[in-house]
């Protein structure tokens, strides 16, 4: 069929419905670049109205339900999914075009057989292998896995009433998938306004359309959620920078150009801003250095017991039987700024809900009642706010989320060739090189975001320390630490004097090596409590202290009905206490002899705080090479 006539049909078809409109300088064009769309034959002006489609014309499972001549779709409607309803409904549009109503709108439609580059079409393994490990291959999987069991059921009911199924193959309904995802409208365009009944169209035995009022009070609300085709208004290719503006009247859909268009330029419509892998999965095509790209990050259902309070609180992260919902819980990652303005801007651009999910999930493995926060974002990032300490651990959260998944994108990568060999594989390098750009530009980020918490060093000068870290808060080693300490404080001597009674050394780095280091932080946080809640004073180690007896309220452990909830007392902080008592002896007059000294107070305030606070992290030695050390998060250090 040569290309322009059936376009010139379908235009002809639009003009010459009631209500149906297009602008006098606007035609439907169709060549091998751009395929169908709209072309401007003469000045646009701003404002002026280019195309208003009758829901008339509109065509959406609804239509099923009201044609007479199929009656399978209204008597059996329960046995389908609404989707798959519409799928079924334009493949049988298809196959009898001659007598459809839709035949000028079908005869321009992308025909069956043709390459569609939408990863449901993906069937080749040299095509598929540049999805491994995406998103969009998961996505495709479960989503394929959904519409062959549509397929199947459906013709299978066709069948059983006595229609030609022969023609439907899996193919044509892969196509009219595709027809759906790629040029449909949301259902809100034709919800009625103030009536529970909704209007669609048949043709009549006079060949006219005629209204049907359906009444759908009782439907199901995910059923009052569909896709709907609107005939010449989806022949317009979409830009991102086009400004529309649409208009959804009674029995009608408009669209308006805010701009001005010049004679002879393309006429775009614009769905707004899209992700790559929406744009991929639904359209069969991705933008390089999409700025609405994002990549997916879903976080593993919480503990039991969190989810019981979070199903009070979030109801929206469940399913309506009280399960934890994956979907709900996935969350969509833009690219980050690399050059932080802020110890805050590796945060700024994440999803609130996921920090807010993040942070309740901190506070829980702390032993800590869940909280009623109003605002996530002021509770976070507010240097004088409590929940300003859950940051550095909220990042390796998600750096511990994400990291994998770029691994894999980046292994995978490596088994691929050089260059896409097709269409297809040339859609999947934009999108696959996309969420690489985003995962690795998140990752490093939130790492950056910690390293302003060390001291120091050509990456970080001192000026850019105290303008990216206003809390003064530190990432220190055990030696780090005490260093910082005992430039204001006589209590780190005695704690290392301690030390030396029990290890006949201080060499803190020999201790390490020894695998004495934990059992040092632990003593030392304890000490350092000890000491403090004796003798306040208003230095460093006080604002430290401060901080850790709000997180975890040692003094509660002192009690004689007091339970440990969590790090109960062990045979290590059995170990540990042989380690003070030693101390004792041997430095009368040091905190080593406060009778506050437990199992208890090791175990759950000591062990607790390293457990929550310290992690691994890969840090510099004195010539510059990176190791692997356990830092503790020190907060708020600034005097």
């Amino acid at each position: 069929m040569p290309l322009g006539k059936p376009v010139q049909v379908l235009e002809d078809w639009l003009r010459g419905q009631p209500g149906g409109y297009l602008h006098p300088n606007v035609h439907i064009e169709s060549d091998e670049t751009h395929g169908v769309h709209w072309r401007a034959s003469g000045a646009v002006e701003p404002g002026s109205r280019i195309a208003t489609v009758p829901h008339s014309i509109a065509l959406s499972y609804l239509n099923a339900l009201a044609d007479e001549s199929l009656p399978v779709f209204q008597r059996r409607r329960k046995e389908f999914k609404i989707e798959a309803i519409g799928f079924f409904y334009l493949m049988l549009q298809y196959v009898n075009s001659a007598t459809s109503f839709w035949k000028p709108y079908i005869e321009t439609l992308p025909q069956p057989g043709e390459e569609y580059t939408t990863p449901l079409w993906f069937d080749e393994p040299a095509d598929e292998a540049w999805l491994r490990d995406t998103d969009a291959l998961f996505t495709t999987k479960k989503l394929k896995a959904i519409y062959e069991e549509q397929y199947s059921s459906g013709v299978s009911i066709l069948k059983a009433s006595g229609i030609d199924t022969e023609p439907l193959t899996w193919d044509l309904f892969r196509w009219a998938i595709t027809m759906f995802t790629s040029r449909s409208f949301s259902s809100r365009s034709i919800t009625p306004q103030d009536s529970k009944y909704w209007t669609t169209y048949k043709t009549g035995s006079d060949g006219r359309r005629q209204t049907v009022l359906m009444d759908m009070s009782h439907v199901p609300s995910a059923d009052l959620d569909f896709s709907v085709l609107f005939p010449a208004m989806d022949a317009a290719n979409h830009h991102h920078t086009a400004k529309v503006d649409w208009t959804f009247d009674p029995g009608r859909f408009s669209l308006t150009c805010i701009q001005g268009i010049e004679p002879g330029q393309e006429v775009h419509n614009n769905y707004g801003p899209k992700a790559n892998d929406e744009l991929f999965i639904g359209y069969g095509f991705c933008l390089a250095d999409n700025p609405s790209d994002t990549v997916l990050l879903t976080l593993k259902p919480p503990p039991e017991e969190l989810q019981h309070t979070l199903r009070q609180a979030h109801s929206g992260f469940f399913f309506e039987d009280g399960t934890w919902n994956g979907d709900k819980a996935t969350f969509k990652l833009r690219p980050a700024e690399q050059n932080l303005i802020s110890a805050t801007s590796a945060f700024e651009h994440l999803p609130e809900p996921l920090l807010e999910l993040l942070t309740q999930m901190v506070r829980f493995d702390r032993g800590l009642p869940f909280a009623t926060l109003p605002s996530i974002s002021q509770y976070l990032m507010d240097p004088r706010s409590h929940g300003r300490r859950y940051l550095p651990f909220i990042a390796r959260m998600i750096v511990t989320s994400l990291a994998p998944k770029y691994q894999k994108l980046q292994g995978g990568s490596t088994t691929l060739p050089s260059s896409p060999q097709n269409a297809k594989q040339k859609q999947a390098k934009i999108y696959r090189d996309g969420q690489t750009r985003i995962l690795l530009s998140t990752i490093n980020s939130l790492r950056t975001s910690l390293r302003v918490f060390r001291p120091a060093s050509t990456e970080f000068p001192q000026a850019d320390i105290l303008r990216l870290n206003p809390t003064g808060s530190r990432l220190a080693t055990l030696e780090e630490a005490v260093t910082l300490f005992m430039e204001d404080s006589d209590v780190m001597q005695g704690f290392m004097a301690g030390v030396q009674a029990n290890a006949n050394t201080s060499d803190l780095e020999q201790l390490r090596l020894a695998g004495w280091e934990e059992d040092a932080w632990v003593l030392l946080l304890c000490y350092t409590w000890l000491a403090v809640t004796k003798s306040p004073g208003d230095g460093r180690l006080e604002k430290w202290i401060e901080g850790l007896e709000a997180e975890y309220e040692p003094g509660q452990l002192l009690k004689p009905a007091s339970s440990v909830a969590q790090g109960e007392a062990s045979s290590e902080a059995g170990d540990m206490m042989e380690i003070v008592r030693r101390a004792a002896e041997r430095l009368p007059g040091l905190v080593w002899e406060d009778q506050r000294w437990s199992e208890k107070l090791i175990a759950g305030f000591g062990g607790r705080a390293l457990k929550n606070e310290g992690f691994m992290m890969m840090v510099a030695d004195e010539v510059g090479r990176e190791e692997p050390r356990l830092v503790m998060y020190l907060h708020s250090m600034r005097q």
